[in-house]
């Protein structure tokens, strides 16, 4: 389990970057040979990346509630990410031949995408008693200032 960190930090970093959320939906649970090869892609997938930082994933988060699995991902550029989308040399190319051969049109599963792209400074964080998580576990922390004329809202939940 990750160790908590007491006290407020924020994000330390100053670069350009993409969230980029994927995800499934279970259309019809008793078609498991439908969606069970789209669940088990995405380990695959992100082991993948993981094993290879030069790819440009720079961390993800899998979420599931009810009949949806969602990742949420943090990539260096969009350029990394199409990039690996599309290459013959990575699983996610094969991956989507299968479902559009297998899934697409029936209905059984649903997929979907979003990619924000994100401008340096163009983000605000705080994190209060917590281990790293999001966008600073795929970055860098650094001690929340007290000078931030903000920083009572943000102690309070207030935004």
């Amino acid at each position: 389990m990750a160790k908590v960190r007491p006290g407020r930090v924020v994000v330390d970093h100053d670069e350009d970057l993409v969230v980029f959320t994927v995800g499934m939906r279970i259309n019809r649970f008793w078609k498991v040979h439908k969606w069970w090869p789209v669940l088990a892609s995405l380990p695959r997938m992100l082991r993948e990346l993981a094993a290879d930082p030069e790819l440009g994933l720079l961390d993800s988060r899998t979420v599931v509630g009810g009949r949806v699995v969602m990742v949420v991902q943090y990539w260096r550029s969009d350029d990394h990410l199409e990039r690996y989308a599309h290459s013959q040399a990575h699983a996610h190319r094969g991956f989507w031949k299968w479902f559009n051969r297998n899934v697409k049109s029936n209905g059984d599963v649903g997929l979907w995408h979003e990619l924000y792209k994100v401008r340096a400074g163009e983000y605000d964080t705080s994190y209060v008693n917590m281990p790293p998580y999001g966008l600073a576990r795929a970055t860098k922390e650094k001690d929340a200032t007290r000078t931030d004329p903000d920083d009572h809202d943000h102690h309070h939940g207030v935004h």
